[in-house]
């Protein structure tokens, strides 16, 4: 055998283990890619659980919230009007303040409607502290109830790309051993034509 064939045979050799190797090498990354989107997938599928439970909470907070306002108002509502009849039925116990009971129960009636006045200041600034956090609630709430949405369109563009994944691998596989071909193709050829050659110079 010539040092030309060694030569040839060498790189037939090395284009086919290069081939393999290509062949295995593009398969192990393609699993590991999809390894990789799987995990991502669940990932996302958690997240969007999370966000679906988070979403419902809110709602719920802002039913409550709802509702602490609304009894906010309707206790306010009431402190006024027991107020109000503490002060008529001052006004009637005046009229009976020589007797010194009445006007002990006077006193103490003063004293009520201060507190009561006083729990009204704090139930309205209370009542009007909810009613400003309620626009920005409302505005979480409907940012919140969008997070499922983006969260499903991110899972089926992870799902395409697993699967496109799958398909490239195919592709890359064929590119890989249609070029090993034509290199030995091109390889047998040269030989064809070194035998030709030496064919002519051997002639007489």
């Amino acid at each position: 055998m010539t040092q030309s064939k060694i030569f040839s045979w060498c790189a037939a050799v090395l284009i086919v283990g290069s081939v393999c190797a290509g062949w295995i090498a593009i398969g192990r990354l393609a699993a590991a890619t999809q390894h990789g989107l799987i995990r991502t997938e669940e990932s996302l599928i958690s997240a969007r659980e999370l966000a679906t439970n988070t979403a419902a909470s809110a709602t719920e907070l802002q039913r409550l919230v709802g509702v602490i306002g609304e009894g906010l108002g309707n206790t306010g509502a009431a402190l006024v009007a027991t107020r109000h009849v503490s002060e008529s039925v001052r006004g009637i116990l005046d009229v009976a303040s020589f007797i010194n009971r009445v006007d002990d129960l006077n006193g103490s009636l003063k004293s009520a409607e201060a507190t009561l006045a006083e729990v009204e200041i704090d139930l309205a600034e209370a009542s009007g502290s909810i009613e400003e956090s309620k626009p920005i609630l409302d505005k979480t709430i409907a940012s919140l109830q969008q997070v499922p949405d983006q969260l499903d369109q991110s899972i089926a563009e992870v799902r395409a790309s697993a699967a496109r994944v799958g398909r490239q691998v195919w592709l890359w596989r064929l590119a890989m051993t249609a070029g090993g071909a034509a290199l030995l193709i091109v390889l047998l050829l040269i030989d064809d034509m070194r035998r030709a050659i030496n064919q002519r110079l051997a002639q007489p």
